[in-house]
């Protein structure tokens, strides 16, 4: 029966993944032999499921009978993700702190033995705060898993017409897809955080390596919380997709809101005065690139730079509309695709 199925699902859902398979098994069985044993007839009545089911509990509490254990911060359904993201935000941040080191000791070996301080004390920091911005993601998620589940406590009653139904399996969404999130944001954001610099043009049009700024450092870190803020949602929201693993509604408005939200504050943070470097023109002629301020070459460039600096929103606004875009396609497909058949994994 379907009910039966709903029940098995909502239980295992809530126990790491090495126990699933059998205890789904087990259950089915032990639901099995109870219906044997009560039903009146022939065949179990959708009734009598219902009270079988009723006789068992509700299933956060059947789950945590056979888990043996309730005091936590984040419990054995969130565990194991908990730990994936924990290790690929660890790997991300490591991974792109390295790079800016590597790309900085190449630019300026002399000053290797101050980068090297720096990059571990980067390394320390941002690991530490990732550490524990993960942690609070998922103590948030987990309170709000047991906020819905009052029966846990076994302080409230339940019907087995509450349970949700089994995810389609149309809708999921791959790991990959949330795990790739979860990178790009971490990159980009250390990106912003602590390899700004890097953001630049490189010339040795003088004989030697000359480092032209994009960008007023100043104003950018100004903006740090907004950065970081912005950064933790977005990994919130793919440990979101990662958790659900289906495209919801709920999920499809969450990005929606998140990337209008990055989208208004990359606007206000490009039209702040002097966010790009006011002096880049100059600077990239005091290199020797140009012979004169009025030479084809130079106006050329600068016409370059004055369309990229003056039109970047519109293409971050352009981009954002076809990432929202393909997200509600994907979203209305699978609502019309109509009802299926769906097989417990």
């Amino acid at each position: 029966m379907e009910v039966v199925d709903r029940y098995v699902h909502a239980v295992i859902r809530r126990l790491p993944e090495g126990m699933r398979e059998d205890i789904r098994k087990e259950l089915h069985g032990l639901i099995e032999d109870m219906l044997e044993e009560q039903a009146a007839g022939p065949a179990p009545t959708p009734e009598e499921a219902e009270q079988v089911l009723l006789q068992l509990g509700h299933p956060a509490a059947m789950a945590a009978k056979y888990r043996g254990h309730e005091r936590y911060l984040i419990g054995p359904q969130l565990f194991e993700s908990y730990l994936s993201v924990i290790k690929i935000v660890m790997i991300a941040v490591i991974a792109s702190l390295s790079v800016i080191f590597v790309v900085e000791t190449a630019l300026r070996p002399n000053e290797i033995t101050d980068q090297f301080t720096s990059y571990i004390t980067s390394i320390v920091s941002a690991a530490s705060q990732g550490f524990v911005w993960v942690t609070v993601v998922f103590a948030m998620i987990e309170y709000g898993i047991r906020k819905k589940t009052p029966g846990e406590s076994g302080s409230m009653s339940w019907q087995p017409s509450d349970l949700p139904p089994v995810p389609d399996s149309r809708a999921e969404i791959k790991l990959s897809e949330p795990i790739a999130g979860i990178i790009f944001t971490v990159l980009f954001t250390i990106v912003l955080l602590s390899g700004a610099e890097l953001l630049a043009v490189y010339t040795t049009a003088n004989g030697e390596l000359s480092i032209i700024p994009l960008i007023n450092f100043d104003v950018l870190y100004s903006f740090w919380p907004f950065i970081v803020a912005f950064g933790v949602a977005g990994v919130g929201k793919e440990i979101y997709k990662m958790l659900v693993r289906q495209r919801t509604a709920g999920l499809l408005a969450c990005h929606i809101v998140l990337s209008v939200a990055v989208v208004i504050f990359a606007g206000f943070l490009l039209s702040q005065p002097n966010f790009w470097n006011p002096a880049f023109m100059e600077q990239l002629q005091a290199t020797g690139m140009f012979t004169e301020a009025g030479s084809e070459f130079f106006t050329t460039v600068n016409r370059i730079w004055e369309a990229v600096t003056g039109n970047l929103i519109y293409l971050i606004i352009l981009v954002t509309l076809i990432d929202i875009g393909s997200e509600v396609f994907k979203w209305l497909r699978i609502k019309k695709a109509g009802p299926v058949i769906i097989n417990i994994p």
